[in-house]
């Protein structure tokens, strides 16, 4: 049975999708998080692409700032959108009533639960960013040509400068180019490959840059070892300040274990009344009060001497870096452990994680042996789920804000797998 749309039709339904959310989007105030001060006020612990946007946006408009955030941020995320759908059109086998549903799913987070349109929040700039981004991959990939990726590359730089969790996007497409050297036994463009390879050091001059100039400071974001650390003290031990020969780490890290033990905040100082001792439903819902309430106030108590909030955010955050792998180490079975099950929680449980997981090797195997382009796209959208989890996974609480980026991911797999069950029955028939 198939399911076909003319083209007028297809664009038609697209676009009265979009205006339905216009509307919907438009009648909604936009809204202040916890977060949002930070990107509003650019301050040094927030990445240069969000609070640059809502620069410009506040000065472009003025007075009327709210209101043309939300358009634009919902026009962004639409286009988007369309190129995404427009992309898996134009290259693959779906029929136009997939496509259909998986724009819909794609306009989700902009009409129900994260509002993206109305939210002063990184992931307004980040998930049309990311939509495109892996629109340049996949058509990389249908095309089996290394220029999408080329395009891909300033779009993914601005988009690691405005969440630095898609980092994970550097080791896909350089897993894209060696399967195009592996399948054609030769490497076009070998330079592409060295770029990739250097992109990390990219991005972290361009953000050392934007400090520069913003704060007049030459460093990385200093929000990095906070993160580091949190899950490493969430485990560790009251005697774990040995580790440390430096005097400042060992006062630093009694500190913050004697705060963390007060307010039951570390597996071995558990309120022994209560009847929530689950680790991860404690780590999940109390980590703000771990690394922002509890770690970070302390770090800048210890360097109170400093003379402006952000050198002291700075220290803090060297202080930080260079205290968390030697309490990781120490801590390795009780971090790993909370590190599997925070990987697991961002699925929803075991089954659903390890359904992924089959999904990646049987695409892998089957792209191997068909070279059909069907598995190649399920395995390259598995790892964007995956990949994207365990760099998360590492310093952070897995929640849907983190995360919702690759929901579409089981949809379209699912919607692939229909239609290359559909072209079998058409070829035997």
């Amino acid at each position: 049975m198939t399911y076909k749309l003319s083209e007028k039709s297809f664009l038609i339904s697209i676009l009265c999708t979009f205006l339905i959310g216009f509307g919907i989007v438009l009648n909604r105030p936009i809204t202040l998080s916890n977060d949002s001060e930070g990107y509003l006020n650019m301050v040094i612990t927030r990445s240069a692409s969000y609070p640059i946007f809502l620069d410009i946006m506040r000065s472009l408009f003025g007075s009327l700032f709210n209101i043309a955030t939300i358009t634009i941020q919902y026009l962004l995320g639409i286009s988007a959108i369309y190129y995404c759908i427009s992309t898996l059109k134009k290259h693959s086998k779906l029929e136009t009533v997939w496509l259909l549903l998986l724009n819909v799913i794609l306009l989700i987070p902009y009409l129900y639960n994260h509002k993206l349109a109305n939210v002063f929040l990184s992931e307004a700039l980040a998930y049309p960013l990311y939509l495109i981004t892996v629109s340049l991959f996949l058509k990389s990939i249908f095309l089996s040509k290394v220029k999408p990726i080329v395009i891909a590359l300033p779009v993914l730089l601005v988009l690691i400068q405005t969440r630095s969790q898609f980092l994970f996007l550097i080791p896909i497409a350089i897993g894209i180019l060696l399967w195009f050297w592996f399948e054609k036994k030769k490497l076009d463009h070998k330079w592409v490959l060295v770029l990739l390879i250097l992109f990390p050091i990219i991005s972290t001059v361009t953000d050392k840059t934007y400090h520069k100039l913003a704060h007049h400071h030459f460093v990385s974001t200093p929000w990095t070892g906070i993160h580091l650390l949190t899950p490493a003290f969430f485990v560790a031990d009251a005697e774990d300040y040995t580790i440390y020969d430096s005097k400042i780490e060992q006062e630093f890290y009694k500190k913050t274990y004697l705060s963390l033990a007060e307010k039951h905040l570390n597996i071995h100082e558990f309120n022994t009344e209560s009847n929530h001792t689950d680790a991860l439903a404690i780590y999940v819902e109390h980590y703000p009060d771990i690394a922002n309430y509890t770690i970070l106030p302390t770090g800048l108590q210890l360097v109170d001497t400093l003379k402006t909030n952000d050198e002291k955010l700075i220290a803090v955050d060297q202080l930080t870096k260079s205290m968390s792998i030697p309490l990781v180490l120490n801590n390795f079975k009780p971090w790993l452990k909370l590190y599997i099950k925070n990987f697991t929680y961002a699925f929803g449980n075991a089954k659903y994680t390890l359904l992924l997981f089959i999904i990646l090797i049987f695409s892998f195997i089957k792209s191997i042996k068909t070279k059909q382009i069907a598995y190649k796209l399920i395995l390259f959208v598995s790892l964007l789920s995956l990949l994207n989890v365990a760099l998360i996974s590492i310093g952070m609480h897995t929640l849907k804000r983190f995360t919702f980026y690759n929901d579409w991911v089981l949809f379209l797999i699912v919607f692939i797998l229909i239609s290359s069950e559909n072209s079998v029955n058409k070829s035997k028939l």
